[in-house]
C-alpha cells in the first residue's frame, strides 16, 4: 500500500471514501503510476458504496413522495 492513500470508514467500516494525501506523495516521491496500481481495485469500492438496502416500494412511501411533491 501507498502512503498517503487514506479510506473513509462508516461507524460499521463500509469504505465510503478515499483521501490522497498529495503532499505525503510529493514528499515520498511517489509516482502517479505507483497510486493508480494501488487504487486498482477502486471499481470495486465504488460499486458497493451507496446505501444498504432499498427503500420500501409499497403503497405508503408511495404516497408520502406524492404527497412531498404537492409542496
Amino acid at each position: 500500500m501507498v502512503n498517503g492513500i487514506n479510506f473513509i470508514t462508516d461507524e460499521k467500516g463500509k469504505q465510503i471514501g478515499i483521501i490522497l494525501d498529495l503532499q505525503t506523495f510529493k514528499r515520498n516521491n511517489v509516482q502517479a503510476s505507483e497510486v493508480l496500481n494501488s487504487l486498482s481495485g477502486l471499481q470495486d469500492l465504488i460499486d458497493q458504496a451507496g446505501p444498504d438496502g432499498k427503500k420500501d416500494n409499497n403503497w405508503d412511501a408511495a404516497k408520502k413522495k406524492l404527497n412531498s411533491m404537492k409542496s
